[in-house]
């Protein structure tokens, strides 16, 4: 039946959803785990070394937060809400009113900014994992269906309504897992959507510095 046909091929895919792997290959490469689903390389945290090519930021990290001017832009430039155009613009108009205590200060903006990027896109990489094994999980419910059909239609004499009501629940467990499926490629996305937008801030901000 072509029911079947599809079905099946369809249980194998919990091999997809744990054989591949996402993000930066310029990162350091941790091993990566079984609930990640994304053609990008894992990289749970991002290194600042990787993106910024000025001075040491981990004291700032510590205090950029103390700073009002500085909190507040770091937030908004990182804020998906706000369109990568209109973050560099802050940028640079914060740095061209800068008079004083130039590098240091906008070393703590990109420490702000570094450190809220690493946030949010931490955020987003639980939310990815979350969504793997919840597709995993859907995958083993459809495969334990599957076998009580097969039992059933196995069985003598035929319970014709159960079987009937197994084929329809299947029917409905596919089509949330491919449903579920086709939106995993935006959801991937979104880690990397920030690292690019940190890495256009980085540039931004490094433009402004001796």
């Amino acid at each position: 039946m072509r029911f079947w046909r599809t079905i099946r091929p369809l249980l194998s895919s919990t091999i997809v959803l744990t054989a591949l792997t996402g993000f930066a290959g310029a990162q350091p490469r941790v091993e990566t785990p079984p609930d990640w689903p994304c053609v990008q390389v894992f990289v749970p945290t991002l290194s600042a070394a990787s993106i910024w090519a000025g001075p040491p930021i981990d004291d700032y990290l510590k205090t950029w937060t103390d700073n009002h001017d500085v909190a507040s832009l770091a937030t908004r430039a990182v804020s998906r809400s706000v369109p990568e155009e209109e973050a560099t613009q802050a940028l640079d108009s914060f740095a061209e009113s800068l008079k004083d205590n130039r590098e240091q200060t906008l070393t703590m903006l990109f420490a702000g900014i570094f450190d809220e990027a690493n946030r949010t896109r931490g955020k987003a990489i639980d939310g990815i994992r979350r969504f793997s094994r919840a597709q995993q999980e859907q995958l083993r419910n459809m495969n334990a269906t599957l076998g009580e059909l097969d039992r059933v239609r196995a069985a003598q004499p035929q319970d014709t309504a159960k079987m009937k009501e197994l084929t329809e629940q299947l029917g409905w467990q596919r089509r949330i897992i491919e449903e579920r499926q086709r939106s995993l490629g935006a959801l991937c996305e979104q880690p990397v959507i920030v690292e690019r937008r940190l890495g256009t801030l980085a540039r931004t901000i490094a433009s402004h510095m001796e």
